[in-house]
């Protein structure tokens, strides 16, 4: 048994000293607002917790996709759909499904409606309050259009029914119709104890 658990440990520290070869970090090294490269792109660190880290991509992952053409409710829309199937994925091919946390969003409307719940899932957009939360981190102004977060504007007893909260390259957040077409950076939590290629900053 002893001997069982030196080998292991002998082995975890050959893939601590490989990966730092390779010029990795755990991604809990890396800070609030530093960025980290992967296969499927760059991505920027939005909060550390204890054991997970908030992420979201640098740029858009989709471009010119529509949120639905029936509902601006993200439950029951394409997005959603588009998230945590195609997107989620590919997600988990590049860090492992195993390590993308599942992750709770309240779907609050903009004039504070709670008629949509809140929704389990582990890939998604942010939402109107985290855009509002992590702003002066998502401002990049290379990026080509608005993306879509999966907060409604309100709803149809209130005269609107059409809307979905979009947010700018700039950071300013506006309403968008829901069967307009808009980009996607995705959001996620990960395990911090993974590996990966920090970006070294200028």
């Amino acid at each position: 048994m002893k001997k069982e658990i030196l080998n292991k440990a002998k082995e975890l520290m050959e893939m601590l000293l490989e990966e730092e070869k390779k010029g990795n970090v755990r991604l809990s090294e890396i800070p609030v607002g530093g960025k980290f490269d992967t296969g499927i792109g760059r991505f920027i660190v939005l909060e550390q917790k204890e054991d997970s880290t908030a992420v979201i991509t640098e740029k858009l992952y989709r471009e010119n996709v529509e949120f639905d053409d029936d509902y601006a409710d993200y439950k029951k829309s394409s997005l959603r759909e588009l998230c945590e199937g195609e997107i989620l994925d590919e997600f988990s091919d590049e860090f492992g499904e195993e390590n993308i946390c599942t992750n709770e969003a309240g779907l609050v409307t903009i004039d504070g409606q709670e008629v949509f719940g809140k929704l389990l899932t582990k890939v998604r957009p942010l939402t109107f309050d985290e855009a509002r939360e992590y702003n002066d981190l998502l401002v990049n102004k290379d990026i080509p259009d608005w993306y879509w977060t999966c907060t409604a504007w309100s709803t149809e007893e209130r005269e609107w029914p059409y809307s979905v909260a979009v947010v700018s390259p700039s950071g300013s957040v506006s309403d968008y119709r829901y069967y307009g077409s808009r980009g996607v950076r995705p959001f996620c939590i990960l395990k911090s104890n993974i590996f990966v290629s920090k970006v070294e900053e200028d």
